[in-house]
């Protein structure tokens, strides 16, 4: 195993939105150029966008090329340090992801054009540190690509768990510095590779995702940036692609089964079996991360003890998940194994001494939400 040797996130990439560090002393921002900069709650979204890009120029300008944005990661670069430091004097109010990540856009591209580089990154004020893990089973043609975006974040590590590899998977991430690769020579399962890497760091926020699968860094931004704001499990919102009830397939099912008796009916079929997701660590510590090899009872232990899960967006994983020979057709290896796993996460929480909600629902008014 490969490890990076990690460094402390910088107090001053912290932003605390409620208020409880005040920083208002140390700005990026020269002094004499704070008063022509629009106050950011007062202005319209346009205007918050242009600020945002004349504060990148001024600390493009005055960065330091001695510190090499290139040489360092994300999240201690002084792009990072620069963005978090100015939402910290200029943002009064948590805006949401939309607008962070235009701010986030407008200010890195004042900031590369006054230091000349071209930058593709997307910095984030996050309040906790966070980390990505990746599962990847021979995954050589699409997980450095996948590495790549992870890249655009400020994730303090990632971690890549390559199980039952035969191909070159291990060259390609080697080939990326931010990742901490945990070789396996059997196969593990995607499943079994996200709890031991969920185990093996530390960060208060942990996002999990395939080597198979390519998404774009704005749509991974979300999950983290929702876990940021106080939510335990940010799950990715795939209602839009399912078909309706009487279409569904018996995983499909189960999974809302499992959301509904649970109280939850507004999660539909979404789960923790689906990628991407993230997690928080109190929820991590509290369920145990050994419980994350099964995920359907990973999510029904976490609901059970009252943690917060959120559908952050739609992000399609069905059509671009990679056919494998257990996952397609009727019945199929992969099929079986889910709904075992949601049984497995039923009986647990029986043997717990849980019981379901009473409910007064008719079976005329239950069909007529099955079938909405």
């Amino acid at each position: 195993m490969r490890r990076r040797t990690r460094r402390s996130v910088t107090a001053r990439s912290r932003i605390n939105w409620a208020g409880r560090k005040r920083r208002q002393g140390r700005r990026t921002i020269p002094k004499q150029s704070r008063a022509a900069l629009p106050s950011i709650y007062r202005a319209g979204e346009g205007k918050l966008a242009d600020a945002a890009y004349q504060a990148g120029l001024l600390a493009g300008g005055k960065a330091d090329a001695k510190e090499g944005e290139g040489d360092v990661l994300l999240y201690e670069s002084p792009l990072q340090r620069a963005f978090s430091d100015w939402c910290a004097a200029h943002v009064k109010k948590r805006p949401d992801i939309r607008t962070m990540l235009r701010l986030s856009k407008s200010y890195t591209g004042g900031y590369a054009k006054a230091s000349g580089q071209k930058d593709a990154r997307i910095p984030l004020p996050l309040a906790r540190t966070a980390a990505a893990v990746v599962c990847a089973s021979n995954e050589q043609d699409t997980l450095g690509k996948v590495l790549q975006q992870l890249e655009r974040l400020p994730f303090q590590e990632v971690i890549v768990v390559l199980n039952g590899c035969r191909d070159q998977s291990y060259s390609a991430a080697r080939n990326h510095r931010i990742a901490s690769i945990l070789h396996v020579p059997g196969r593990l399962g995607h499943d079994v590779g996200r709890s031991i890497g969920a185990a093996m760091t530390s960060a208060d926020i942990v996002l999990f995702t395939d080597g198979d699968v390519v998404i774009s860094a704005e749509e991974l931004a979300p999950f983290i940036y929702k876990v940021d704001e106080g939510i335990d499990a940010a799950l990715n919102d795939l209602n839009p692609y399912l078909p309706p009830y009487m279409h569904q397939d018996e995983v499909t099912r189960c999974k809302s089964f499992l959301n509904t008796v649970l109280g939850h009916p507004e999660l539909g079929a979404n789960s923790l079996t689906a990628v991407p997701h993230a997690l928080a660590r109190r929820l991590i510590d509290d369920i145990g991360s050994e419980q994350l090899m099964v995920p359907p009872k990973a999510q029904a232990l976490a609901l059970a003890k009252g943690h917060r899960f959120a559908l952050v967006q739609p992000v399609d994983v069905i059509s671009s998940n990679r056919k494998r020979p257990g996952n397609t057709g009727t019945g199929n290896a992969v099929a079986d194994l889910i709904i075992g796993d949601h049984a497995e996460a039923l009986h647990a929480l029986i043997d717990a001494g849980w019981m379901p909600q009473s409910s007064t629902v008719s079976r005329t008014e239950v069909a007529l939400r099955r079938n909405a």
